[in-house]
This record gives structure tokens, C-alpha cells and sequence, in this order.
């Protein structure tokens, strides 16, 4: 998504679909997929066995409200009023989820009413298309959708989009004034502390990298965390590998953000779960341990409120 001058969105209709036709199954997994190059090969086999007015890569655009929407659409049959999506895979497509293939249709409908508009087309005819990239057969869904119901359903997917797209530019609106105006928490800085913000808060905003070494209780994690929130410009990843660590930099966000509206500035607190696992297969010793292992680790998250 890009934001123009003029507070107009920019987005991909693939990007927008990725993004508002995504439900069911958290488990995204279709394996085994095929690689770039391999689903460039697919698509090409597939144009090749159209017609000679066939048409191939289409560019299409159009506008809803404050966002832009552009793609290019694979191909398309004006004989047959045939707008296609080209998908290649591999393996059994019985066991494509639902959810990948409710985003192939949400691409579909987008370019069917982008399409419509161009075209000053009263219905159109959809068809995707898989492509067996091992056996070379492709199997068609085909459904006629009216250009009512495919603006209906554009404007369904691109006011979803535009709601999200509101609240996080009203978000970071907000977060980068409470940054701004954020203060040190405490009068003075400890000896040296001065000279390590300074010299963090140059190379976050230069985007560079520094390598310190600083003694326990020298003050560095409020001397990288202060400046790192007045100089970045999105998130801060800020990695600890103790508990006690942990505890330090929740207590140094509780102190920076003490006078920042709720919620402007977001703490998600990232914890590292697993069970450490000896080389021979066996369980180690103990329950499970923060801080990631071998095998087996898992993650949760928790919005970290002060």
C-alpha cells in the first residue's frame, strides 16, 4: 500500500485480496507450491493454448473512494466474454483449503469488475483456471457474475480495506506524536547513558548499525530504547534471552510511556516457549523453558498494557 501527497491509497489487487478475502484456517500451508519461475512456465503453457485473439496481461485499474486498485488480469476470451485467473500448483488440488481458494476468487471478481467498467460490459463469464504443472491438465471453475455484482463485491473488498487503512494512518498519526513528545523518564542521565542515546538515536535515524558493549547497570536499556522510539519511524524489535531481561524492558516502556495517550505507542510482548531437547531424542530435564530450543518451540504474543 502507498499513501500519495494527496491522502490517496495505492494498492495491488493482489495485495488488496491477500488482505480482506483471507478466512478460515489459520493454516495457509499448500504444499507442495510451486516456485516463481515454475508458475511464469504455467502461465505462459496456458496462454499458448488459447485462441489467436486471445488477449494476455491485462492492465487494468480502477478507483473506489480514496483508494487506487491496479493489476493486470491473465487473460481474457472476447468471444467468449471469458475473463480468466491463471493458478499453478502441484500435487492433489483436492487438497487446496477453501481459504486459498476464496482469495483466487476474490482476484478474479476484482479484475471481472475493473474489467466491466473499461469494457462497458453488462456481465461477464469467470474462469480459474489450475494448472497441474507435473501432468500439464488444467481444470476450470467457471461462474457468470453481472457487472452490479461484481462493483457490489468490489466495493464490499475495497471499503474493508479502506477501514483498516484509515485506522492505521490515525494510528501512526498519533504514535508519532506521543514519540515526539516523549521525555526521559528521570532528571538527569547516568554517566555515559547521555552518550550512548545520542549515538543509538543517530544511527536508527541514519538507518546504520551500531555494536556497543556497556557494563550491568550502566542504563542501556533505557539509554537504546528512548532515543530508538524518537528516531524510528515503525516498529522496534528489542530482544532480551532472560526473564530478567525481559522484566528491565517492560519496566523501562511502563516509565517512557507513563504520560502518552492510551494505546498510541504498542507494546507487544513476544515470548518463546519450547522444551530443550538432548541429542540422543530425549526430553531434557525440567518442564518447558522460555527462550526458544532445538525442536518443538512455539511463540505467543500479548499486547503489553501499562
Amino acid at each position: 500500500m502507498r499513501l500519495d501527497t494527496n491522502g490517496r491509497y495505492t494498492i495491488a489487487v493482489r495485495s488488496l485480496c491477500d488482505f480482506t478475502a483471507r478466512a478460515g484456517d489459520l493454516d495457509l500451508r499448500f504444499t507442495p507450491a510451486p516456485l516463481a519461475r515454475e508458475g511464469i512456465e504455467g502461465h505462459a503453457a496456458l496462454a499458448r493454448r488459447r485462441g489467436s485473439d486471445y488477449e494476455t496481461e491485462i492492465v487494468l485499474e480502477g478507483e473506489h473512494e480514496d483508494l487506487q486498485v491496479r493489476g493486470r488480469a491473465d487473460g481474457y476470451d472476447p468471444a467468449d466474454n471469458r475473463l480468466e485467473e491463471f493458478k499453478t500448483y502441484r500435487g492433489d488440488l483436492g487438497r487446496m483449503p477453501e481459504s486459498h481458494r476464496a482469495v483466487h476468487w476474490a482476484q478474479l471478481r476484482m479484475y471481472g469488475a475493473l474489467l466491466c467498467r473499461v469494457r462497458g460490459l453488462s456481465q461477464l463469464r469467470l474462469a480459474l483456471v489450475y494448472y497441474n504443472l507435473k501432468t500439464e491438465l488444467e481444470t476450470a471453475l467457471v461462474e457468470t457474475r453481472s457487472a452490479t455484482e461484481l462493483e457490489a463485491f468490489f466495493a464490499e473488498h475495497c471499503g474493508r480495506f479502506l477501514g483498516w487503512a484509515r485506522q492505521q494512518i490515525a494510528h501512526r498519526s498519533a504514535r508519532d506524536a506521543a514519540a515526539r513528545a516523549l521525555q526521559f523518564p528521570f532528571a538527569t542521565f547516568h554517566p555515559r547513558q547521555r552518550e550512548v542515546a545520542e549515538k543509538v538515536y543517530r544511527s536508527v535515524a541514519r538507518g546504520r548499525t551500531l555494536l556497543m558493549e556497556a557494563p550491568t547497570g550502566s542504563g542501556k536499556t533505557l539509554g537504546a530504547l528512548f532515543p530508538a522510539l524518537k528516531a524510528a519511524q515503525d516498529k522496534i524489535f528489542f530482544l532480551v534471552a532472560k526473564t530478567s531481561g525481559r522484566a528491565l524492558v517492560l519496566e523501562a516502556m511502563r516509565r517512557l510511556l507513563t504520560n502518552t495517550p492510551p494505546d498510541a505507542i504498542r507494546v507487544v510482548e513476544l515470548v518463546g516457549i519450547g522444551f530443550r531437547q538432548r541429542r540422543d531424542g530425549g526430553q531434557g530435564r525440567g518442564a518447558a523453558r522460555p527462550g526458544g530450543s532445538e525442536r518443538g518451540h512455539g511463540r505467543c504474543a500479548r499486547l503489553a498494557r501499562f
